[in-house]
């Protein structure tokens, strides 16, 4: 993907108008139609139907859409729903391993086919929610084409784990999926803690903090309040950006006179921080 990561990804379900029509207005870099866990089972079917209106009511606002799906035996109905233009990207949830993703991407290429859209016109996230999934997060992400990134699910693993969400049970698992992911050259979408509790931003703030310091790009969340919070935990703070553009502007002009290491700031420059300085540069956006 040529974009930048998307930092914030709100669930929104597919089936509540309110809740569609006040979402572009919250900040979030995407949304995320959800078919899955928002959605009752009887209303599985509802939410399907209800794409055919969401997809183009968001798009003609220009937000990025996405679609969680369900996982099993109704994820190729779900898919066929998805398949839609405007659609991003589909999350997939329960990744287990390569061979899984593979077959979501077989139905995906199916429903593409059947609407008439360009083979692989459509992204997908593969979610990874289990202990095994963690594991198998290498091969999951080598398995490319239209994979553009991996997220972790908090919540779903500390339940497997029969542990509670917290950042010592999740840092690690967290940190290996942004491991694989960002080796593949993929986003990394999720916090080493749960997302569910939307009373303590300030907890939520240090999660995002060390999602962004073990190596995520961007997290879901599920309440407007949250967006904002990763918005600016996974951008360059004005410090940040400041120090890049110093460490730019003097190792280049050090190459230019034929020196490939000098003290900026305090710090010794060398090829491996002017690379981190430049990638703060592009990281940078508008709000």
């Amino acid at each position: 993907m040529t974009q930048l990561p998307w930092r914030s990804l709100l669930f929104v379900p597919a089936i509540s108008d309110r809740f569609v029509e006040s979402a572009p207005r919250r900040g979030a870099d995407a949304l995320i139609l959800d078919l899955e866990d928002s959605i009752a089972p009887s209303l599985k079917q509802e939410a399907r139907d209800a794409l055919s209106r969401q997809v183009p009511r968001l798009v003609a606002q220009g937000m990025i859409v996405l679609v969680r799906v369900n996982s099993g035996a109704q994820m190729g109905a779900d898919l066929r729903a998805a398949a839609r233009p405007g659609v991003t990207a589909i999350m997939v949830p329960k990744v287990e391993s390569a061979a899984m993703l593979a077959q979501a991407i077989q139905l995906l290429d199916a429903a593409e086919r059947g609407v008439g859209l360009p083979p692989g016109a459509i992204g997908l996230v593969a979610l990874i929610e289990g202990p095994h999934a963690v594991l198998e997060a290498r091969s999951i992400a080598s398995v490319g084409g239209r994979l553009i990134g991996l997220g972790f699910g908090a919540e779903d693993f500390a339940a497997a784990m029969g542990v509670r969400p917290t950042p010592l049970a999740l840092t690690w698992p967290a940190q290996m999926i942004a491991m694989a992911a960002r080796g593949a050259g993929l986003q990394a979408i999720g916090l080493p803690g749960g997302i569910a509790a939307i009373d303590d931003l300030t907890e939520f703030r240090q999660l995002a903090a060390t999602a962004r310091a073990i190596g995520m790009t961007g997290s879901v969340c599920i309440h407007p309040a949250q967006v904002p919070v990763l918005n600016a935990a996974f951008s360059p703070s004005p410090e940040e950006l400041d120090w890049a553009e110093a460490v730019i502007d003097g190792f280049e002009k050090a190459l230019a006179d034929g020196v490939a290491a000098i003290a900026v700031r305090g710090r010794m420059v060398d090829r491996p921080v002017y690379d981190q300085a430049l990638a703060l540069r592009a990281a940078a956006r508008i709000s």
